[in-house]
C-alpha cells in the first residue's frame, strides 16, 4: 500500500468514526484550494524554514471551526514531513468517500459537447452497468476524437472513440502481419 493510500485510508476511518466524512472532505478541499491560491500559505505549509511546533500552532488557528479529523490529519502530515502528498491524499480520500456513498466518478471525453439530456442518458446507462451506483460524470470535449467516446473509471480507460477503434484495428492487423 502506498503512503498516499495509507494516509487516505487512515483519514477515512477516523472521519467515519467521528461521522465527519463529508465535512472533512470539504475542509480539505478548501485547504488545498487555499494552498494553491495563496503563495504565503504554500511557503508556510511546504517550507522547511519554520519549526514543526510553530506550524502545528498555526494549523490550529487556520483550521479553527473545521472538523477534528481535518485538523489532526494536517498536523499528522506535518509531523511526518509528508506535506507534499496532501493533494494526492485528498484525491484518494474523496474516492473513498464516494465509494462509501455508492458513487463512482466517471470521466467522459467526446468529440462534441453533449446536451444535458444525452449526458443524463449516459449517466443512467453507466449506473446500470456499474450495478446501480450513482455516477458522478465529468464531461470533456476533445475534437481530435472524431467520434465516439472515451471513458475513464477508477483509473481504467475504455476507448470507444473512432480513432481508438481504428488504432486497435491497425494494431490487430500488424500482429497478424496484414500490414
Amino acid at each position: 500500500m502506498s503512503a498516499v493510500s495509507a494516509y487516505a485510508q487512515a483519514l477515512f476511518e477516523a472521519a467515519r468514526e467521528r461521522e465527519e466524512l463529508e465535512e472533512t472532505l470539504e475542509n480539505l478541499q478548501d485547504f488545498v484550494n487555499a494552498l494553491h491560491e495563496n503563495q504565503e500559505l504554500k511557503l508556510f505549509f511546504y517550507g522547511e524554514q519554520i519549526p514543526e511546533s510553530q506550524k502545528r500552532r498555526a494549523i490550529d488557528g487556520l483550521t479553527e471551526g473545521m472538523a477534528l479529523s481535518t485538523r489532526n490529519f494536517l498536523k499528522l502530515l506535518l509531523d511526518y514531513g509528508r506535506a507534499e502528498i496532501i493533494d494526492d491524499v485528498v484525491r484518494r480520500y474523496e474516492e473513498l468517500v464516494e465509494e462509501h456513498q455508492g458513487k463512482v466518478e466517471v470521466e467522459l471525453t467526446t468529440a462534441v459537447e453533449l446536451s444535458d439530456e444525452a449526458l443524463d442518458q449516459v449517466k443512467h446507462r453507466l449506473g446500470k452497468i456499474l450495478e446501480g451506483r450513482e455516477v458522478v460524470l465529468e464531461n470533456n470535449v476533445d475534437p481530435d476524437l472524431v467520434g465516439g467516446a472515451v471513458f475513464t473509471v477508477g483509473g481504467r480507460r475504455i476507448d470507444g472513440s473512432i480513432r481508438g477503434q481504428l488504432q486497435g484495428l491497425r494494431e490487430h492487423m500488424m500482429e497478424r502481419g496484414g500490414v
